[in-house]
């Protein structure tokens, strides 16, 4: 009777595992958006980020209006923004090439670091940016 009972154990299983086998459905790959070096190259630093909006911000590290990095939009639907494109000017203050993605405050700004430049002069190494 002992055998008979495991036998039972066993078949239950089976059943309840073919029972609730659920078919995972293939995922698919879907490019947003190409980047062609004036709207900005290089984002393998960063990953993006879902504003409050909706849409996905993110950096790229080079690239843009000035070849210094740029801070984009994408919609879901893939249509690209340049937000702001770096500039390595000493009259510029907001830094360059930047190195991370970006991360949004409760007041709604981005924010996010460059690896030159920005209010301390053209040292090397990280310097916090605000993006707005």
């Amino acid at each position: 009777m002992n055998e008979l009972s495991w036998w039972k154990r066993i078949c239950f299983v089976i059943l309840l595992c073919a029972a609730t086998a659920v078919a995972s459905s293939a995922q698919t790959f879907t490019t947003l958006v190409s980047f062609n070096g004036t709207d900005g190259a290089n984002p393998y630093y960063m990953s993006l980020v879902q504003g409050t909006d909706g849409n996905f911000y993110g950096t790229t590290s080079v690239g843009g209006a000035n070849n210094y990095g740029t801070v984009f939009k994408v919609t879901s639907a893939g249509a690209l923004t340049t937000l702001h494109s770096f500039s390595f000017d000493l009259n510029v203050t907001d830094g360059a090439w930047p190195v991370a993605g970006l991360v949004q405050a409760t007041n709604g700004n981005f924010y996010g670091t460059t690896y030159q430049g920005g209010a301390n002069n053209f040292g090397t190494g990280s310097r916090a940016s605000a993006f707005v």
